[in-house]
């Protein structure tokens, strides 16, 4: 059940983090206002094409900060690493799925799959997972399961 709750909290810690730091990198790095009309779709693809370096590189670190925070989250609460990969995974995939919607230079295309694995594998090593005493101590009754599946 831990592991479960890790993940959640993990995807949700990791959205709100890519967000976060998209949004700040973003306002911080464009100049001038974006004049894109958000109802029309080949609009909102050419305003994208068209942006300069500095939010494509904070759209990568937000992609980097999603996968460290949701994999920090998912390995605390769940104390296993598989949760906070699993989390990394899953933001990493959600790019693959903005790569097949957007234009991407190929640079980009490469770092955006990266940057949440390698957030996720840092977030992975900073959190100690559970010895494998804990783990085999916490039984139910009923026999030999963990009691945090």
């Amino acid at each position: 059940m831990r592991g479960v709750l890790g993940i959640i909290a993990g995807l949700i810690a990791g959205i709100v983090a890519t967000i976060l730091v998209g949004s700040i990198g973003v306002i911080a790095t464009l100049r001038g206002p974006l004049t894109a009309d958000l109802s029309d779709a080949n609009g909102v693809v050419e305003t994208f094409v068209n942006l300069p370096l500095g939010p494509k590189i904070a759209m990568m670190l937000a992609w980097f900060a999603g996968g460290l925070a949701g994999a920090l989250v998912a390995k605390a609460i769940a104390r296993r690493s598989w949760a906070g990969w699993i989390v990394a995974i899953l933001i990493a995939l959600y790019v693959l799925l903005n790569m097949l919607i957007l234009p991407l230079p190929s640079w980009m295309q490469v770092l955006s799959i990266v940057a949440p694995l390698i957030g996720g594998l840092i977030g992975n090593h900073l959190i100690r997972e559970a010895p494998a005493a804990t783990a085999a101590a916490a039984t139910t009754d009923a026999g030999d399961a963990p009691a945090d599946v």
